[in-house]
């Protein structure tokens, strides 16, 4: 059962967070998404004023500044399976960064405390946890998968490194969504939004 002490200070947090939210910003700086198709090289044209900042990842590949994503004055690019949503532009006023940072930081403590909640009040089923390996066709790649008792997932899809969450039959992967079902000592991961994209993982080592 969920301790009441901890269910109240999450919600104290988040109420805080909601609170924070209400104060007016008023900003030049506006939202593009850019993705990598087919692992491939991408340039999103936008002026970005000299400043870019990745806000959402929507892929199971990582980016990273410089070697899967990088700007310049005339827009934003993207490689290697990296699609992502990137901030573009500068503040009009300056005395909004310190709302926005508080807004930031409680929301974030907020998430942070539901997380560890989650974590400790769901386990993973225990054939699903240890390390599994793959073969991503429609991708090209081969993909391992680490996954640990509280759902953490990590691992590589090809040479890109990938994090997600398992929480009873639905894996999460960035923006991108499996379910997934037992098959002998693995599972099959059928993606959400089309089934007939299948990733069947062999199990390669138990426990963690």
């Amino acid at each position: 059962m969920p301790h009441p002490n901890r269910q109240r200070s999450v919600a104290a947090l988040a109420a805080l967070a909601l609170a924070a939210t209400s104060v007016p910003v008023t900003a030049s700086k506006r939202e593009i998404r850019c993705d990598s198709r087919g692992l491939g090289y991408n340039f999103c044209r936008v002026d970005t004023g000299g400043r870019v900042e990745l806000v959402d990842k929507h892929s199971l590949f990582s980016c990273r500044e410089g070697r899967s994503w990088g700007y310049d004055d005339r827009g934003v690019w993207v490689d290697k399976g990296c699609s992502a949503s990137f901030r573009v532009g500068r503040d009009d006023h300056h005395g909004n960064k310190a709302v926005l940072g508080a807004v930031v930081g409680l929301a974030a403590l907020a998430a942070i405390a539901a997380s560890r909640h989650k974590a400790e009040a769901a386990e993973v089923d225990s054939w699903a946890v240890g390390s599994f390996e793959g073969d991503d066709a429609r991708e090209a790649v081969r993909v391992s998968l680490r996954i640990l008792p509280g759902g953490q997932v990590s691992g590589r899809a090809g040479d890109h490194d990938i994090t997600g969450h398992l929480q009873g039959a639905r894996l999460e992967a960035g923006r991108q969504v499996f379910r997934i079902e037992r098959q002998g000592t693995g599972f099959v991961a059928i993606d959400e939004r089309d089934d007939t994209h299948r990733v069947t993982f062999n199990r390669i080592a138990s426990g963690y």
